[in-house]
């Protein structure tokens, strides 16, 4: 018996490599983009920052002006960057503008980085009218709101419960094209819901997007339960339709163009854990489960899909962590100290090998 153990033992370590040995180690240049927020000041302070996936090398990108436009959070329950997404190579989109929503000049904006890591000036790319929305379900801004970005950038998809002055009957998902030209709108099924994350097919002609329902232990309303879940927009056919039913905060398109990864709670709504399921397109049957660690609130994987970034939360801890694909074992590769403020990871990015370490 012993013997067999052994082997067995054997086995699975060859079938599962070690996320840290030399074979499987991220290579040099692959950096991760995450923001932190400063919410104990008015208006929060965001900064961003470089994280070398193989060194751990931390580098300071940006950091909002105390004059002049500024990152966009979301302020609806936490004050969290709500609107940020890193595209590789070298792009980071943001929603940028006063501190205080007043004629909502705010814009989407492009930020890139340089193979020497360094960050040039903020490109606006187009006016995204962003403004408070009295008449949402519990009162939530609508500033800013989260967003996919497709990986060419010529697509976005944004949620919205208002345009400027114009109202939705419900939450409504925008998408635009690079130009900021409204090409669609996806209305959710009943006003109690929202969109927890979105992300767009590798070819751009598929958006995936998570849908939760509004409320807490005293408000949730049992009646929109069965409409949260997993929905796949086709936006040629302007068609959509619900993949699997769960509930779940975060997703990636990955780890390869016919499969979507998702975080879903354990235990139903009220779960405040999360297991990984990564799900076959278009059945949406689940072909692969994987352990996470906490409560989860972002997944991004790299452009070739060797690794699956994990934004978690344990207990009070924030960490980063790295799993090889979406099986296997991950390691921490970050854990912001007290006071360095609220973690928002925004994906992969890639610069020249050793310029973080230098």
């Amino acid at each position: 018996m012993r013997h067999v153990v052994l082997c067995l033992a054997g086995v699975l370590a060859l079938a599962i490599p070690a996320v840290g040995s030399e074979s499987s180690a991220p290579p040099g240049g692959l950096c991760l983009v995450y923001a932190t927020t400063q919410s104990a000041v008015s208006p929060p302070v965001i900064e961003l920052h470089l994280l070398e996936a193989k060194s751990r090398a931390r580098q300071p990108l940006y950091r909002d002006p105390e004059e002049g436009n500024r990152i966009l959070v979301k302020i609806a329950s936490s004050d969290i960057v709500g609107a940020g997404r890193a595209v590789p190579p070298s792009s980071v989109y943001v929603m940028m503008g006063p501190a205080l929503a007043g004629l909502c000049p705010d814009a989407m904006c492009r930020l890139r980085i340089s193979q020497s890591a360094k960050l040039y000036d903020p490109e606006p790319l187009f006016p995204v009218p962003l403004c408070f929305s009295d008449a949402s379900p519990y009162g939530m801004w609508n500033r800013a709101p989260t967003f996919a970005v497709s990986r060419d950038g010529g697509r976005f998809a944004i949620s919205a419960l208002r345009a400027g002055e114009i109202r939705f009957d419900r939450p409504t998902i925008r998408i635009l094209s690079g130009a900021g030209e409204e090409l669609w709108q996806i209305a959710l099924d009943d006003q109690l819901l929202y969109v927890a994350d979105l992300a767009w097919s590798p070819d751009g002609g598929s958006l995936a997007y998570l849908v939760m329902p509004q409320g807490d232990a005293h408000t949730l309303d049992d009646a929109p339960l069965p409409l949260a879940g997993l929905y796949v927009a086709d936006t040629a056919a302007r068609s959509t339709r619900m993949v699997r039913h769960c509930f779940a905060d975060a997703l990636a398109w990955g780890p390869t163009p016919g499969r979507i990864t998702v975080a879903e709670r354990q235990g139903g709504v009220w779960g405040s854990r999360h297991v990984g399921r990564v799900l076959s397109l278009p059945s949406g049957k689940k072909v692969e489960e994987f352990s996470l660690r906490g409560h989860v609130s972002a997944l991004h994987y790299s452009a070739d899909s060797r690794w699956l970034a994990v934004q978690t939360m344990i207990e009070d801890r924030q960490q980063i962590w790295l799993y090889p694909r979406a099986g296997g074992w991950g390691r921490p590769l970050l854990e912001l100290s007290p006071g360095e403020g609220r973690l928002s990871l925004l994906g992969w990015v890639r610069v020249s090998p050793g310029v973080l370490g230098e």
